[in-house]
């Protein structure tokens, strides 16, 4: 686990469900966002998981999951994404 991190927070949501809705809440299906959007929230999910040093670290570790689970797909190797559903 990256920075000794907890993958579910106390309230049972994961990093993968609070990304999925940040995704959701500001990209419509279909949209292309940069890593560098994603890092705009660096602070919010900093804040949620205090424990967690190395947050740019989940976050792109996040985005492998989504991408895996179908959420988004990776447009190319520097950091670009699209919302897929």
């Amino acid at each position: 686990m990256l920075g000794g991190e907890v993958n579910i927070r106390s309230n049972g949501v994961t990093w993968n469900d609070e990304l999925e809705a940040m995704v959701q809440k500001n990209w419509q299906p279909g949209d292309v966002f940069r890593l560098d959007d994603v890092y705009k929230f660096e602070k919010h999910f900093s804040d949620l998981h205090p424990e967690n040093t190395f947050v740019r670290d989940k976050l792109r570790q996040t985005l492998q999951n989504l991408r895996d689970s179908g959420v988004i797909e990776f447009v190319d190797d520097r950091g670009t994404y699209r919302r897929m559903k």
